[in-house]
């Protein structure tokens, strides 16, 4: 089964519209991938979306920082696929679409400068994924670089969209 994590952290509290994407979101998500599914990481200054977002399961982001964020989110769903999207990133149907159907391997969505906050990742993996992650939990790295060490330390493939 398909669990969906939006991972929010302090740099979005910034952006006015956050509530109002947050929204579009987690419409667009609970059409596609069931109610029953959605998870989102939150800090603790995001405290007013538990009421506008009562079908979203809120896990707390100490750290309030991206990487801490993702790191916090893929422990709590672990054993199941999940579907990783930055909280500032904008999606589309067509977009999800492409990268749930394509859930028999790990897919990032990736740039020039790193990666684009959107990212499937396999129940299998995620165990090789987190325990990578935690040695880099109090640094500033992009998820991106996280998945080639991934892929260096224990051979983890995952193909770049």
């Amino acid at each position: 089964m398909m669990k969906v994590l939006i991972v929010l952290y302090s740099k979005l509290t910034e952006d006015s519209q956050l509530v109002e994407k947050l929204e579009e979101k987690v419409s667009l998500l609970k059409k596609l991938v069931g109610p029953d599914s959605l998870y989102a990481v939150i800090t603790s200054n995001m405290k007013h979306l538990f009421d506008k977002f009562p079908e979203l399961v809120f896990l707390r982001n100490d750290e309030e920082t991206l990487l801490y964020g993702i790191y916090k989110g893929l422990r709590k769903l672990r054993g199941n696929d999940v579907l990783l999207l930055d909280g500032k990133e904008t999606i589309t149907k067509e977009r999800i679409i492409n990268f749930i159907s394509q859930r028999r391997k790990n897919l990032l969505s990736v740039a020039q400068n790193g990666w684009r906050g959107v990212a499937v990742l396999k129940m299998i993996d995620l165990d090789y994924i987190i325990r990578t992650m935690e040695r880099f939990i109090k640094e500033d790295t992009d998820f991106l670089q996280i998945m080639k060490l991934v892929k260096e330390d224990y051979g983890i493939e995952y193909e770049a969209l």
